[in-house]
């Protein structure tokens, strides 16, 4: 066994403590990092919702709008969340998994917008003017309840 003079010893504890230090310090730059990318990806995604909407409005009606916006909402906030659903899963699985890492407010949105869009994905019919009024403001209000749960956080 090697050994060390007491001078020795002291610059070995030293450089230990040292070099866990910076492995602390590199390891919370990274999370930081991680979670800043995470709080700016979801404002441009939120933002493009209503936008999708009405160009979908304007091109394929407001059946196919609502469907596909709700579609993008729920792979977007998965996405934002990290969730990995299997691909048998279900719309409404999705939101219930989706509402269990976020908060109330947020979980209430989603889940008025699929009960609009459910009726109109598996009903085959024609979306009422009333539902694409009620899916705009409940999508508003999703956005704005995202806002305020990300500032809480």
């Amino acid at each position: 066994m090697i050994e060390l003079s007491p001078e020795a010893q002291f610059w070995v504890i030293i450089n230990v403590i040292l070099l866990a230090l910076i492995a602390t310090l590199t390891s919370n730059l990274i999370r930081r990092r991680r979670v800043g990318k995470l709080e700016k990806s979801l404002a441009p995604l939120s933002a493009s919702w209503i936008s999708t909407l009405d160009h979908l409005l304007r091109s394929r009606g407001p059946s196919e709008a609502i469907i596909v916006t709700f579609n993008k909402v729920l792979d977007d906030l998965k996405g934002y969340l990290g969730l990995s659903l299997s691909r048998g899963s279900t719309s409404r699985e999705a939101v219930l998994a989706i509402c269990s890492r976020l908060s109330e407010g947020v979980c209430q949105s989603l889940m008025r917008l699929y009960e609009i869009y459910e009726p109109v994905r598996f009903g085959g019919g024609s979306a009422r003017r009333e539902d694409l009024d009620e899916f705009r403001r409940t999508l508003i209000k999703l956005i704005s309840e995202i806002r305020l749960w990300r500032s809480r956080s």
